[in-house]
């Protein structure tokens, strides 16, 4: 790996997730520099350039010199401290930033903006959902590494990836109940194996409901004891149901390419609507009514395609 980078981060697993994804695809050796939220540049992240805020140290404690030739942050209240580390380094640390920060995109060297959001510009490049690490390498090494803990399921195997409350909407006790019903009798009708796996966003409520489903000889509801076998059981399907509030976890079941199912969960607002719509149109997923089929589509590569973009553009500001 060359040339260290730092990622600035909160500790947000989806955040930081992709922001590690995209430096190990540019070859980058990373730094992760954990922050605290700022309201002032959550809300205003324009304001990092404002020199009498980022000599605070409430910044200076984590940004210091030697700066990284690059740094790269994912989401809005993380845009602000892109901006001040590229004030505090004087213009010498190449930003990237992931997501739209919905202000100039000029305060970055780079954007990486999803296709739902609407922000373009020179210096923006258009990716098809979330950044993940799923890869062929990947599925079939963590496939491996857990096939012993599912190896009394029937050889046809479904993971099933459950999500919960994100903002703006809550799950409640009917909608949890609905899913494990509709799971339940998937597993009595199917000859398949459940490999179910939840978010650390996955509600109390449906992770109690979920828990009944264990009883089934067929499913196998991983509660958290252990190594995640979350990429494991991407590698071991033939079909992937995801709940519908994650685009991180939609975005990485469309990148192993095998059919994916979308249960509805909560309402979506415009952004996450349009990128549903987008995977559905592309043939990529498809709405869950119980019945599975098979089919094929092109696995989502994004973080690789992004990053070639982008490392000929460092490449050509002699950036690395």
């Amino acid at each position: 790996m060359r040339d260290c980078c730092w990622i600035i981060s909160d500790g947000t697993i989806g955040m930081e997730l992709q922001c590690k994804a995209l430096a190990e695809s540019l070859d980058l050796k990373y730094q992760i520099k954990h922050i605290s939220p700022s309201r002032i540049l959550t809300a205003l992240p324009q304001f990092g350039a404002i020199p009498l805020l980022w000599k605070n140290k409430y910044y200076t404690k984590e940004f210091y010199p030697p700066f990284p030739k690059v740094s790269i942050t994912c989401g809005r209240r993380h845009a602000g401290f892109a901006i001040a580390l590229k004030r505090m380094s004087k213009g010498k640390v190449s930003t990237i930033h992931i997501q739209d920060p919905r202000i100039n995109p000029g305060f970055f060297d780079h954007l990486v903006i999803p296709e739902h959001d609407p922000s373009r510009g020179k210096n923006i490049v258009i990716s098809k959902g979330s950044l993940t690490k799923i890869n062929k390498d990947k599925l079939e090494a963590e496939a491996k590494r857990f096939l012993g803990l599912v190896n009394h399921l029937p050889q046809r195997r479904i993971a099933i990836n459950i999500g919960g409350s994100s903002r703006g909407v809550a799950i409640d006790k009917a909608s949890a109940e609905k899913i494990v019903d509709n799971l339940t009798l998937l597993a009595k009708k199917s000859d398949c194996g459940l490999m179910v796996t939840t978010s650390r966003r996955t509600d109390e409520t449906i992770k109690y409901q979920l828990r009944k489903l264990n009883e089934k000889r067929n499913v196998l509801v991983y509660e958290g004891i252990g190594p995640n076998p979350y990429i494991g059981f991407l590698g071991l399907a033939e079909t992937i149901i995801v709940t519908s509030d994650s685009i991180n976890m939609i975005s990485e079941a469309c990148s192993t390419g095998k059919p994916v199912y979308i249960i509805a969960l909560g309402k979506n607002n415009k952004r996450k609507q349009s990128f549903l719509d987008a995977m559905q149109q592309e043939g990529r997923t498809r709405p869950f009514d119980g019945h599975l089929q098979s089919w094929t589509y092109e696995a989502l590569n994004e973080t690789e395609r992004v990053a070639a973009i982008i490392r000929e553009k460092l490449s050509n500001d002699n950036v690395i």
